[in-house]
């Protein structure tokens, strides 16, 4: 058993030297150009336009036209959400989106707040820029970017921005008051995609950095969740002098835990492993590996072929 013991503390130290080893606690800050075709020889305009988030009565009813266009396929008996969305509750979605959603309220809730857009690295990049109504006297509100992850948005963060930059009304500590800024990840909302291949966390905190540089902000605050975590942790990482405080909800962590898996099953509270611990864990295979075989499907086609998901989706919102 010691020997076992001893032969896995040795492959576990052995692989986490070979990961850790070339890794960085600061990344470089670089330059790109994400815009079609080749980078223009003239300076990019970094002028900061309004915008306004519209629909149209044509968008709508086109909507409409494919939502009722739709063609599903009974879902197999009891088969619940084991295969992907089942169709048979996905009428249920269908109706609500088609028949009760009031997609012009939506559009006043989502410009309630000023939105606007500005170029960097050849893409328009859209956020919200909110300020407090009233700062208290004497108080300097603190700068904080807040980006969303996936599939989500800018508007994730609607319900928390009056608490940030306006706390006095909810009942809330004036001593921390917010200038909040949210943008869209490239791709995501109002965005523009990249037209080229190596759009990554990286480059995309670069441009987020830019963003703050341009509204004026040196210093500022930075939360994230989801791909945002990872985004403002790639910012820190980049640029940690002008990153006053990093926030994040969802916590990436490299960790190839061999000695936890290998061991924590026979010697639990070594690891501090709790009951329900062993229970969610063990037998590892078919609690943690074959369930990450069977819910990651999405993940596998997005990071391998999303051209093909991607016209499917943009074809028929459904």
């Amino acid at each position: 058993m010691w020997l076992e013991i001893l032969l896995t503390s040795v492959l576990g130290f052995v692989i986490y030297w070979f990961v850790s080893r070339d890794k960085e606690e600061t990344l470089p800050l670089e330059d790109g150009w994400w815009g079609p075709g080749a980078r223009p020889a003239a300076a990019e305009d970094s002028s900061i336009r309004p915008f306004k988030v519209e629909t149209s009565e044509e968008e709508i009813q086109d909507l409409h036209r494919r939502i009722d266009r739709v063609r599903l396929t009974p879902p197999l008996e009891d088969a619940r959400f084991h295969f992907g969305f089942n169709s048979t509750y996905l009428k249920k979605v269908l109706s609500y989106w088609r028949n009760d959603f009031d997609w012009r309220k939506q559009v006043d809730i989502l410009n309630r707040y000023p939105h606007f857009k500005t170029r960097i690295e050849g893409l328009d990049i859209h956020f919200i820029h909110v300020k407090p109504p009233q700062p208290p006297s004497g108080c300097t509100p603190k700068p904080l970017l807040m980006v969303h992850g996936w599939p989500g948005s800018f508007y994730e963060f609607y319900k928390i921005i009056p608490l940030l930059t306006d706390p006095r009304s909810h009942g809330l500590s004036e001593e921390h008051v917010f200038e909040v800024i949210c943008p869209s990840i490239p791709g995501y909302g109002f965005s523009e995609a990249s037209s080229k291949k190596g759009l990554n966390s990286v480059a995309t905190a670069r441009i987020f950095y830019k963003l703050m540089l341009r509204l004026g902000f040196r210093e500022f605050y930075i939360q994230g969740g989801d791909w945002g975590s990872l985004i403002c942790t790639n910012i820190a990482q980049m640029v940690p002098s002008h990153v006053k405080g990093l926030h994040l909800n969802m916590a990436f962590i490299v960790n190839p835990g061999i000695l936890t898996l290998l061991l924590g099953r026979r010697f639990p509270r070594l690891f501090g492993y709790t009951q329900r611990d062993m229970e969610l864990l063990f037998p590892f295979r078919e609690k943690v590996f074959y369930s990450l075989l069977r819910e990651s499907g999405y993940m596998h086609i997005q990071c391998t072929k999303p051209d093909t998901v991607g016209c499917a989706l943009n074809d028929s919102p459904v």
